[in-house]
């Protein structure tokens, strides 16, 4: 580890789909816990994007095989956090497609975390998926009724569960993403600390020390965070630092209410609809699509 790190008690994973990013934040960083990858990031994978701009599409086949190749380099690279594979999901595939993606994708590599979406088809999969032994991730979190949702659904996981709060998306429209952060800490803290909050959509070093000051148990970040961390040489929050949520214009941003959930009642009765989820699959697809053939 670089001696000049104190080491956060908040894991550190790169969010990212290249092999060579990552080992350069673990050069720089002296070491990196794990990865999250998403169909978005392995659009822009550097072999991808070239194998596309000179007239390339792949095959729904050769797109998982490609996803496959990158996640096996990424693997070696980090700790015990693992590295979280998304499925290839629209608002239209069921859960036990999900699942069928997610046996596949959880024995490529020997520390898969699966990365399914806060739907109730997402929920679906995730609880078969414990039941299975297989690790997951729930992404595109953006409420705490979703964070109480995962944590119902997934009661008895063996393994550590993760739910992915996406706070720079809240930010962009006006909420102080990080309460949801703070919120579902809070609410968990009820639970049996089988649900770990991955904190997700970090766009700066505001964002990143906010994280650690909550003591979020992962943070997930683009190698240009993880670049302006070292820059600052590596600071960490202390006793007195206060998160201060700030939109672009500098303005303050609205505060996110904290709900009193009850963890013991059944997944299906949380409200978990939400328009960033959905707008985040989409996404999703589109970055997926544009690296496909075209069917005729």
């Amino acid at each position: 580890m670089n001696p000049t790190v104190r080491r956060s008690k908040t894991r550190v994973l790169v969010d990212g789909g290249d092999p060579d990013e990552t080992l350069r934040v673990k050069n720089l960083v002296g070491y990196v816990d794990g990865q999250t990858t998403n169909p978005s990031l392995i659009a822009k994978n550097p072999e991808v994007r070239n194998l596309v701009s000179s007239g390339h599409k792949f095959s729904s086949r050769e797109e998982m095989d490609e996803y496959k190749k990158i996640v096996k380099g990424i693997s070696p690279l980090v700790g015990d956090a693992g590295v979280s594979i998304e499925v290839f999901a629209d608002l239209d595939t069921t859960g036990e497609q999900m699942v069928a993606q997610g046996r596949e994708m959880f024995a490529w590599i020997p520390n898969a975390y699966v990365k399914y979406p806060c739907t109730h088809e997402g929920l679906r999969a995730a609880q078969t998926s414990v039941r299975e032994a297989i690790r997951v991730n729930m992404t595109l979190c953006f409420s705490q009724g979703q964070a109480a949702a995962v944590y119902a659904a997934t009661k008895g996981s063996k393994e550590p569960v993760y739910v992915s709060p996406f706070l720079g998306r809240l930010d962009d429209r006006g909420e102080n993403g990080m309460d949801l952060v703070r919120n579902i800490k809070k609410m968990y803290e009820a639970g049996d600390g089988h649900v770990h909050v991955l904190a997700a959509s970090i766009r700066n070093l505001n964002h990143l020390l906010g994280s650690f000051n909550l003591q979020a148990e992962l943070a997930t970040a683009p190698a240009k965070v993880w670049e302006e961390w070292a820059a600052a040489s590596f600071p960490l929050p202390g006793s007195d630092f206060v998160y201060k949520g700030l939109d672009k214009a500098g303005n303050e941003l609205r505060a996110i209410p904290y709900q009193s959930l009850d963890l013991n009642r059944p997944w299906e009765g949380f409200d978990i609809r939400h328009e960033l989820t959905t707008k985040g699959i989409q996404q999703f697809v589109a970055d997926y699509k544009s690296t496909l053939k075209q069917s005729a």
